[in-house]
């Protein structure tokens, strides 16, 4: 699952800015990926820490040394943007692919460590 929703994303990545926006269906398909690694990495992380909130959990994970504060910042960052991100321009989307992508990958390894 985690690499399905990466590679929804990826396809977001590897067209010009104007074909992002110009394409409603990979946006669309984009915005799922979105969604679906944000859950299955925050699943992962749930499996440490029982918290529902992700916020709590998040600064739980620093807390814990799992993540440094860098990511932390990043992830609370990404939460805000997932809020909203149907409402959210196509072109910050577009800008953030590639640190959605490379975050939420560092936050599901760091966990996968713990978790083994």
């Amino acid at each position: 699952m985690f690499w399905e929703a990466y590679r929804k994303i990826e396809k977001g990545t590897e067209v010009s800015l104007e074909e992002f926006r110009s394409n409603d269906e990979l946006k669309s398909e984009v915005k799922e990926g979105i969604i679906e690694l944000y859950k299955e990495v925050i699943s992962e992380a749930r499996r440490l820490i029982n918290e529902p909130d992700d916020e709590k959990l998040f600064l739980e994970l620093f807390r814990r040394n799992i993540i440094d504060s860098y990511l932390l910042q990043e992830l609370i960052d990404i939460m805000n943007i997932i809020k909203n991100l149907h409402k959210t321009d196509d072109d910050v989307i577009y800008g953030l692919l590639v640190r959605i992508m490379e975050d939420l990958e560092e936050l599901f390894y760091s966990v996968k460590k713990f978790l083994n």
